[in-house]
């Protein structure tokens, strides 16, 4: 290409555009939320390590330990849930795989995904209702006396991510048909 000639500035062809939007938001998504789960699961490590040495060494264990270290085991699950959704890392059983050719093990996978995502979908909806109802009733935790319900709120929004996960995973799975692609 000599100097002279212009550069092609158009846009991304289409095609390729919602390819790019997707593996932004994936990249996204793997940034932020494993940056909350390896802040959390430090800061659970160090909440640990400080209430034993405390307890043993001065008699002193930290108060209200066991309930950081219970809101922040809850906040660690639900922010690798879409992590973990992602990248289909969830434990499975495959005592069928192979056994029903390309078209059956699609229509298996495809099962799979759908009963994942009502799964989700009642759990997001009752999270949320539960948030709901610790709001009005003003539920905290024992010791240190913090609300319940921007957990449950937290938990619920998070569920929410995954089903959007899944969503894309679903729409994901009917292109992998067109392109004749096996799951």
């Amino acid at each position: 290409m000599s100097l002279s000639q212009p550069f092609d500035v158009s846009p991304l062809p289409e095609a390729i555009a919602p390819a790019v939007r997707e593996r932004f938001a994936s990249r996204w998504l793997r940034r932020v939320l494993g940056t909350v789960v390896a802040l959390v699961l430090l800061s659970i490590m160090g909440i640990t390590f400080c209430d034993v040495f405390m307890r043993y060494w001065f008699s002193a264990p930290i108060r209200g330990a066991s309930e950081i270290v219970r809101f922040a085991m809850a906040i660690l699950i639900f922010s690798a849930f879409p992590l973990v959704t992602l990248s289909q890392q969830h434990i499975t059983v495959n005592l069928l795989h192979g056994r029903f050719g390309r078209l059956g093990s699609w229509l298996q996978h495809l099962f799979v995904l759908l009963v994942s995502l009502t799964a989700v979908g009642i759990m997001t909806w009752q999270l949320a209702s539960d948030g709901a109802d610790l709001a009005r009733n003003r539920i905290t935790t024992t010791v240190l006396e913090w609300p319940l319900a921007p957990l449950s709120y937290y938990m619920s929004a998070l569920s929410g991510v995954t089903l959007i996960v899944l969503l894309a995973l679903i729409a994901d799975h009917f292109a992998a048909l067109g392109r004749k692609e096996t799951p």
